[in-house]
């Protein structure tokens, strides 16, 4: 499953526009899509006609308290709108849980966990962020192999370019791994000479981190986020809808390089457990080193091309196969390697 946080510290940019669209857009390319509204003003919840029972908030305070998640609430939370599109919602209960996360070590991992548990079989998770860099923003960052950043034709949005690169900075340094970002141009009227100055301004700055998609500016999206409705549920002919059916297409090539990939495996005792194969030349780095996601389960989401790897765990000196994965192979030291393929 790929994870598409969607970001920005300025609101009124077209990000919970840009996270509800996008969502149905893919879904509309065939591909199974999950929406996460982590904003606890939830935007994206009320924009797609939802009034919820369970929120995301459930899920988080369930993980905190008890380091699992019970397969009913997980059903209770997940709300099917289509076959292929699928939301999960929030509510104001997150502003509170905000604080009780941040006075955790793991504070930044609940979401991550959250979702290596779920293990949803979904081809996209789209985020979308409150409008701040807190610690649900980090979670959400963390746990994604993207992020995208809708700018409206403001200088504040490119003011706060440079803030969300310090952040990305800081995810890189102390989780050693962090998505990778693009940015799109929303809003825009391509009457106003401001407008195209702002353009060609980005692309000289953000050069080949800002999509060629651009979302023009019309009136009918802010008409079905008022409504409960995408815009192609309100007007599937207009301009918004042409422009996120394009970005879905564009999302779906740039994310397509690689995969992420997750492994989990069971147990309580290890004291730093790896996994090294194919793909970091069997080297022992902390980067692939897996998280405990629950009392008796390790976790880790990894990049990887199209291909076969051949791969095993690695803790205190022993090294192993994965014990859920039936596919391997003899290793030269007559023991097995496991087969990860992956299409």
């Amino acid at each position: 499953m790929k994870v598409i946080s969607v970001v920005n510290q300025k609101g009124g940019c077209g990000k919970t526009i840009t996270s509800v669209n996008l969502s149905y857009a893919l879904s509309m390319l065939g591909k199974k899509v999950l929406l996460i509204d982590l904003d606890p003003q939830a935007h994206a919840t009320f924009s797609v006609g939802i009034t919820p029972q369970h929120t995301i908030a459930d899920l988080m305070e369930a993980y905190t308290q008890k380091g699992k998640l019970d397969n009913s609430l997980i059903e209770k939370v997940l709300i099917e709108k289509t076959n292929r599109f699928y939301i999960i919602p929030a509510s104001i209960g997150l502003a509170s849980l905000e604080h009780t996360l941040s006075l955790r070590e793991d504070k930044l991992d609940i979401l991550h966990h959250i979702l290596l548990i779920m293990d949803l079989n979904f081809d996209y998770c789209i985020i979308d962020c409150p409008p701040n860099l807190g610690v649900l923003t980090l979670n959400a960052l963390v746990a994604s192999g993207y992020s995208l950043v809708p700018l409206g034709i403001s200088e504040f949005s490119l003011k706060g370019v440079e803030n969300l690169k310090n952040i990305l900075e800081f995810i890189q340094n102390f989780k050693k791994k962090s998505p990778s970002f693009y940015y799109l141009l929303t809003q825009y009227d391509q009457r106003a000479k401001f407008s195209q100055k702002f353009l060609h301004r980005v692309r000289d700055q953000l050069k080949d981190n800002l999509l060629t998609t651009i979302i023009r500016i019309n009136i009918h999206l802010r008409e079905a986020s008022s409504l409960g409705k995408t815009i192609f549920e309100h007007k599937p002919t207009s301009r918004g809808a042409q422009d996120y059916k394009k970005l879905a297409k564009e999302i779906e090539k740039v994310s397509g390089e690689a995969l992420w990939v997750k492994l989990i495996i069971k147990g309580k005792n290890f004291n730093g457990i790896y996994v090294v194969g194919d793909f970091n030349n069997w080297e022992k780095l902390e980067k692939y080193r897996l998280k405990r996601i629950a009392p008796d389960s390790w976790g880790i989401d990894i990049p990887l091309r199209k291909g076969i790897y051949r791969y095993k765990f690695y803790t205190q000196g022993r090294w192993f196969p994965d014990p859920s994965n039936n596919q391997q192979e003899p290793d030269a030291f007559g023991g097995k390697n496991s087969l990860l393929v992956v299409k």
